[in-house]
């Protein structure tokens, strides 16, 4: 797993690539979540990650119930329909933006 976070004022950026599995979901909560902080908006450019596991996904709703927590809004971004599937599958886009690769804001 690749990822890159950035603090950007009321907006926090994180960049994912590769897989998110389960030997890699501790370390990314670790890296992301005491990061949100006061932010108003958590984006993840899902544009590079190709595949996440059941853990993968709890991370995501780890994520989301953080920002939940300090009123911050998830948004995933640029999600390969793969990823979108499973997504999907689990509801989750029920709970954060989630806009695919080829869609235009």
């Amino acid at each position: 797993m690749k990822l890159d976070v950035q603090d950007n004022d009321d907006r926090l950026f994180v960049k994912i690539g590769g897989q998110l599995l389960y030997s890699e979901a501790d370390h990314f909560k670790e890296e992301v979540l005491p990061k949100i902080g006061q932010h108003s908006t958590v984006t993840v450019d899902c544009g590079d990650l190709q595949f996440i596991d059941s853990a993968g996904t709890g991370a995501i709703v780890r994520l989301w119930k953080e920002c939940r927590m300090v009123g911050a809004e998830l948004e995933l971004i640029r999600v390969i329909p793969e990823v979108q599937k499973l997504l999907h599958l689990t509801r989750l886009h029920q709970l954060a933006k989630v806009s695919g690769i080829d869609d235009t804001a």
